[in-house]
């Protein structure tokens, strides 16, 4: 305003001061005018890409399309994704992967959002230097959709154990017609190992020689080495949130199978542990990758013998020796952990790591079933910190007790039931007290009034001096001091219970 006279303020304020409807009005016009001139220019780019599509079918017809295919698919490709209605229908999620347009879409999502937010979650978790030697893009699009997990699970989310009892579905899209090979692998990077007192890597899931042209689709449903459910076990997951369906018959895996898929059972821990589940994707130099599977049986035969003798040697207790039962040669646990880690295993057959994604499991309440669907023991890990034996052997036996004692599995007990096991009263600590030197005289004063009456058999009934002097002013504990009664009343002279009381709670809370 000091840039403008006033004598043309008022028309200034004249022109700012338009009606709200009339500015409204102004807006939408200005919007409807923007909006029909980008559609023009969108249909006018379109036009051009329709013309250079007829060109290409033009030379499609007279036999000169062999090095313009890949162009022609790229402009038809580009067209479609220039349909408004083609986006709109691809966020509903509503769409046919298998159409170029709509797996173009799928792939630029993957490549802008999803690959970011798994580099960074390997990051987070370690997966970055413990299974992969560094920062690696993922050049082939995997994913991973275990029941009631959308797709989201191979991007760091945590999956509960039970949610893994079928093998996922599987989706893999290189991207080109070329018919590949690949190798998939399901590893735990943090399986505890007793021998070594460190983590292993432990192999649930092996398949090679894995035909992709384009994209494959390997269906999920897959656990060959589960045991039919017990009731006992039904009961356990019947507070589960989610408990997968067994499919009617077992889905064809494409490629061959070394290891069957064993779900994931991260065993009980203290303190918890999160396993990390890693999923890589390997491309092989050959159509078929050949593992030499039985070599590998006979090194965890004898290393299994090994172990028995220095086990033997040793006077090693029970809860520290290595139990390998039949469920667990079934499933040749051994030999699982001794063909990885993933390194040595690229490294070996000469691959290369084109996909990768991970997921998190941690023991919980309903673990326990999915190690009886397996038919192996279930360990515990974990130190007992700051207990003598003797209190260690005493928290088994109350253990052992309540087990038995359970009505049910106790993954079936409601919470009403849990809360009447668990009940309690709750632990009384003494206050804390400061120690002053009067506090440590009637202390000793009562070990000795105590020494006293048990050698006469009886309390003794203490008597005032002879010379006591009579105060002016009696205060309580002048008052209770200088009573003279019977044998066994309260005051007892000035040495008794309610003197001690009285001077206890006057010096309490001086350092005197």
């Amino acid at each position: 305003m000091s840039h403008v006279s006033w004598r043309r303020a008022p028309a200034l304020l004249r022109q700012t001061c338009v009606s709200t409807s009339f500015r409204r009005a102004y807006a939408t016009v200005g919007a409807d005018r923007a909006y029909d001139l980008a559609l023009q220019v969108l249909e006018s780019e379109r036009n051009d890409v329709r013309t250079e599509i007829a060109e290409l079918e033009r030379l499609e017809k007279d036999g000169k399309i062999a090095e313009k295919e890949h162009s022609l698919t790229k402009k038809r490709v580009e067209l479609a994704y220039s349909d408004l209605a083609n986006h709109a229908a691809f966020a509903s999620g509503k769409v046919d992967l298998a159409k170029d347009v709509f797996a173009s879409m799928h792939h630029r999502r993957w490549r802008s959002f999803l690959v970011p937010q798994l580099l960074k979650l390997e990051e987070e978790h370690r997966v970055i230097g413990d299974a992969l030697p560094a920062r690696i893009a993922p050049e082939v699009n995997f994913e991973v959709n275990f029941q009631n997990t959308n797709w989201l699970c191979p991007y760091g989310q945590p999956v509960p154990p039970v949610w893994t009892l079928y093998s996922p579905e599987l989706i893999i899209t290189t991207g080109d017609e070329k018919l590949r090979h690949f190798t998939i692998a399901l590893v735990d990077l943090d399986r505890p190992e007793l021998e070594t007192q460190s983590y292993e890597e432990w192999c649930h899931w092996l398949v090679t020689d894995i035909p992709v042209q384009n994209r494959l689709v390997i269906p999920g449903g897959s656990s060959p080495l589960l045991q039919p459910a017990s009731d006992s076990v039904q009961k356990s997951l019947a507070g589960a949130t989610f408990v997968p369906s067994q499919p009617a018959q077992e889905p064809n895996i494409p490629g061959n199978v070394i290891f069957p898929y064993v779900p994931a059972h991260p065993p009980a821990s203290n303190p918890r542990k999160v396993h990390r589940y890693f999923f890589a994707v390997l491309e092989q130099p050959e159509p078929s990758l050949k593992i030499d599977i039985e070599s590998v049986k006979q090194q965890a035969i004898a290393m299994a013998e090994q172990l028995k003798k220095e086990e033997g040697k040793k006077d090693i207790p029970m809860w520290q020796k290595s139990v390998e039962g039949e469920g667990e040669k079934k499933l040749m646990v051994r030999e699982r952990g001794l063909l990885f880690p993933t390194t040595k295993f690229i490294k070996q057959y000469g691959l290369e790591l084109k996909g990768h994604g991970f997921f998190t499991a941690g023991w919980d309440i309903h673990t326990p079933a999915v190690f009886s669907r397996l038919g192996i023991h279930e360990p515990v890990y974990g130190k007992i910190v700051n207990q003598t034996p003797t209190e260690t052997v005493r928290q088994l036996e109350t253990a052992t007790e309540l087990a038995a004692s359970l009505p049910a599995p106790l993954a079936s007990l409601s919470t009403q039931a849990l809360r009447s096991l668990n009940y309690a009263e709750r632990p009384r600590v003494a206050p804390a007290r400061l120690a002053t030197q009067r506090g440590l005289e009637a202390e000793a004063r009562r070990k000795k009034e105590a020494g006293a009456a048990r050698k006469k058999g009886k309390q003794e009934v203490a008597r005032p001096p002879a010379g006591l002097k009579k105060t002016p002013r009696l205060t309580a504990l002048g008052a209770a001091a200088m009573v003279r009664t019977k044998d066994g009343d309260i005051a007892q002279g000035y040495k008794g219970e309610l003197v001690r009381s009285v001077k206890d709670k006057r010096y309490r809370y001086k350092n005197v």
